[in-house]
């Protein structure tokens, strides 16, 4: 090789090493950062909340008055019952055909008087007792029996419910699970040996031995003795196709069931819009064709099926990729909770889950004053129209169906916000061999909604120049109830100004029935061959007020018009009007049963008058309506009796322990003469005056629905709400003293901003938490699913 040739090669390898030499030190100093930065990201950024969603409560040894039952509780009162020969009671496994068997049992609260001597007066706590509903079937002397068993956790005696009947008709007792088995199985097994033929040619599918065809009475709607003219507990069955939702695949063919103590008897069948005496008359006339029918194909079932819920449809393009916003808790969450009481900011309060009536919400207090005795769900109800007789008289009162039973598990990011708190619940009803325990039935979080819960910008310099605003943060004590076909999600939010927010949201699938000429009276065809009708939601709420104690008025400010004289006008005869104020102290319970008049505009308001502020006004606190519907159906027809509360927007009563709800799970058929009668409780018209006053309140919505609500109805619109609101009550928004505040103003040509101690900087870098809820429930399946 020539010395030029040497010389170049010995640059080339310099060149070469030092390339590899840079490229090693390049590495080893992004490897270098790589590490920096993973040590600082593992040191830094951290869940944003590290509380655990799910909490695995341990139950007081010594619970609370408003603590629902407990496991020890429950053990005891179990042992207690099934001892008791008098009672004579089945267990929860065995036959309960012609047996005495528990129905249901939860926490019996005490009378108000020893809760308030307890909780405000020093007197120890009232004994703890359970009320249990024995069903009595076994004959001759069959019934219904509440009672209330104490004290827990080792009970001594039992007792009627004080208030209540010692013994109920036995037909007014609601549909076991057992029932519903057995009764569905005997209306099939009838149908199918007599119309089985009928079924398969007309609707393409088998009540049996159905491969993946299937149909079968799957809804169900009770005919009540008030449309029926008999005492007899008697039920449309539907018949649906068996697939994913079944309320959007009826076919027109129902049958009326006459359910006895030990038997079924069909009495009527509906078929093509026509009815039948007997299944035998509808074989008959198939068989030798005078009655025909046009056949239906079954239905092809895959995603793309209108009735299913997989996601279907253009995609948008703005979202492809992007997750939605999340919540976070950058500092924790800000309320406690010991065992089921709740303190946040200046609130406190107490909550449970009743088996019978859903959730309620006890000892509210803002700042140590109560507000609010008890606060609950009482009855949701739902009355429907239609031509065929299944839709006509379906209308349901969801006590009969058990309404805290119907709550179940909450999914996170969902139902509820990531950050949200997650809580159980107990229940024991007919199948209760220990405790049911239902997960995540309630969640509990704080709401940013995105809005200022007050605001003032003042721009100009005359003005003052400054700008202040608060961010709008709740707390939520939220369960959805999923009844059947249909969710309500159920809330009640506390606002940092005073307010109470009591919110019912109804989703979930539409009951449609099979269309003909003869349904477009009362709906729209949303598809091919259904209709859905016209119905009503609604739901009835009881608040007990305590506004500074229990000594409290009902009184109306009514808006009124008055029109004088314009003696400032050039024009003659010249006349101006206004509105002016007039209060009305309402005396009776007859007289504050309040219907909504759009002429006669008013506020309500309810305050102890030894309770004044030094201008004389009462501190009240004032009920704002956000969902007032009218019931339509007269008074005293078909089941109406039976939610007389719908009669009012809301109605006013004297307090008694004895009329405790305004409705009961026997509803669906007690129309003649009612367990509970809530226009009783009017209609003895005692002065209200200065005495503890019961609030019951209706919220509704009219649905018509359209073809939007295909698959699933959807919560917007249909969200009615009322609101308590302090009026009066404070010398100023309380809200002043929250820390969500925001000032702004001019200071030596900058902006000083005042965030009163509450940083927007964070001493660590957050992301927002994971649940590790969807692990959870691939081995904990009951957590959302029946096992």
């Amino acid at each position: 090789m020539e010395p030029k040739q040497k010389a170049n090669a010995t640059n080339r390898y310099l060149i070469i090493t030092v390339i590899i030499l840079a490229s090693a030190c390049v590495g080893l100093l992004v490897g270098l950062l790589v590490v920096l930065q993973k040590d600082h990201n593992t040191q830094d950024v951290v869940p944003c909340d590290m509380e655990d969603i799910f909490k695995a409560e341990e139950e007081p040894e010594n619970p609370g008055v408003f603590h629902d039952l407990t496991r020890k509780e429950i053990e005891g009162l179990k042992k207690y019952l099934y001892e008791q020969t008098d009672l004579d009671l089945v267990h929860p496994k065995e036959n309960k055909t012609n047996a005495n068997y528990v129905f249901v049992a939860e926490l019996h609260l005490p009378n108000k008087t020893d809760v308030i001597a307890h909780l405000d007066n020093g007197a120890g706590q009232p004994p703890r007792e359970a009320k249990v509903i024995v069903i009595r079937g076994k004959q001759p002397d069959t019934g219904i029996n509440e009672l209330v068993v104490g004290p827990l956790p080792t009970p001594t005696y039992h007792k009627p419910l004080p208030g209540i009947n010692a013994t109920l008709p036995y037909f007014y007792r609601p549909m076991t699970e057992e029932d519903y088995g057995s009764v569905t199985t005997s209306i099939t097994d009838q149908v199918h040996e007599t119309l089985g033929n009928l079924i398969n040619n007309c609707f393409d599918a088998k009540l049996k031995n159905c491969g993946n065809k299937c149909i079968g009475f799957l809804y169900a709607s009770s005919f009540s003795p008030a449309s029926s003219g008999e005492q007899k507990r008697k039920t449309w069955y539907w018949l649906t196709y068996a697939i994913e939702y079944y309320t959007l695949h009826p076919v027109d063919f129902s049958v009326l069931a006459n359910i006895k103590q030990d038997s079924v008897d069909i009495e009527v069948v509906w078929f093509k819009g026509n009815q039948y005496k007997s299944m035998d008359e509808l074989a008959s006339l198939f068989r030798n064709g005078t009655v025909k029918c046009d056949p239906q194909t079954f239905p092809i079932v895959d995603k793309k099926l209108f009735s299913t819920l997989h996601r279907r449809g253009p995609f948008p393009e703005t979202a492809r990729n992007k997750r939605s916003p999340v919540f976070v808790q950058p500092d924790g969450q800000r309320y406690t909770i010991n065992g089921r009481h709740v303190n946040y900011m200046q609130w406190s309060f107490d909550f449970r889950l009743s088996t019978s009536y859903g959730p309620q919400v006890y000892d509210i207090r803002f700042n140590k004053k109560r507000i609010v005795y008890e606060l609950g769900l009482q009855e949701v109800s739902v009355f429907y129209s239609g031509h065929s007789p299944q839709q006509r008289f379906s209308d349901y009162m969801d006590s009969a169906e058990l309404i805290g039973p119907s709550a179940q598990g909450l999914v996170p990011g969902v139902d509820c916000p990531n950050h949200a708190t997650f809580y159980d619940t107990k229940h024991v009803t007919e199948t209760s061999e220990t405790a049911d325990v239902t997960k995540n039935v309630f969640c509990l979080f704080e709401l940013n909604t995105g809005e200022p819960l007050r605001r003032h910008h003042s721009y100009y310099e005359s003005e003052g120049k400054f700008y202040e605003g608060m961010e709008n943060v709740v707390l939520v004590l939220r369960t959805i109830v999923t009844v059947v076909n249909y969710d309500y999600v159920l809330d009640v939010r506390f606002y940092q100004n005073g307010v109470i927010e009591v919110k019912g949201m109804s989703t979930g699938y539409a009951l449609t029935n099979a269309f003909s000429n003869m349904e477009k009276k009362y709906g729209f065809q949303l598809h091919d061959t259904i209709v859905a009708s016209f119905h009503t939601h609604m739901f009835n709420f009881k608040a007990d007020l305590d506004v500074n104690g229990q000594s409290n008025r009902y009184e109306t400010i009514d808006i009124k018009t008055e029109t004088a004289p314009n003696e400032f006008s050039k024009l003659k005869n010249s006349t101006y009007s206004q509105g002016y104020l007039e209060k009305s102290l309402k005396s009776t319970e007859k007289d504050a049963a309040y219907k909504f008049n759009f002429d006669a505009p008013k506020y309500h308001i309810f305050y102890n008058n030894d309770d004044r502020d030094k201008y004389g006004n009462p501190m009240a606190y004032r009920i704002i309506h956000n969902g007032m519907v009218k019931q339509i159906i007269p008074e005293g027809h078909n089941k109406e009796p039976a939610i007389s509360w719908a009669r009012y927007q809301h109605a006013v009563t004297k307090q008694k322990d004895t009329e405790a709800h305004s409705s009961s799970m026997y509803s669906m058929f007690d129309t003649d003469n009612q367990v509970v009668n809530f226009q009783g409780y009017i209609d003895d018209d005692e002065s209200i005056k200065d005495e503890d006053l019961v609030l019951w309140v209706t919220l509704g919505v009219h649905h018509i629905p359209h073809k939007e609500d295909l698959p699933l109805t959807t919560t917007t619109g249909l969200s009615p709400s009322f609101l308590l609101q302090p009026y009066n009550y404070f010398s100023e928004d309380p809200a002043m003293s929250s820390p969500n505040a925001v000032r702004m103003e001019p200071r030596n040509s900058k902006v000083f901003i005042e965030r009163y101690g509450m940083s927007r900087e964070s001493k660590t870098t957050c992301v927002p938490r994971k649940t590790n809820f969807e692990e959870q429930i691939e081995t904990q399946t009951d957590i959302i699913f029946e096992n």
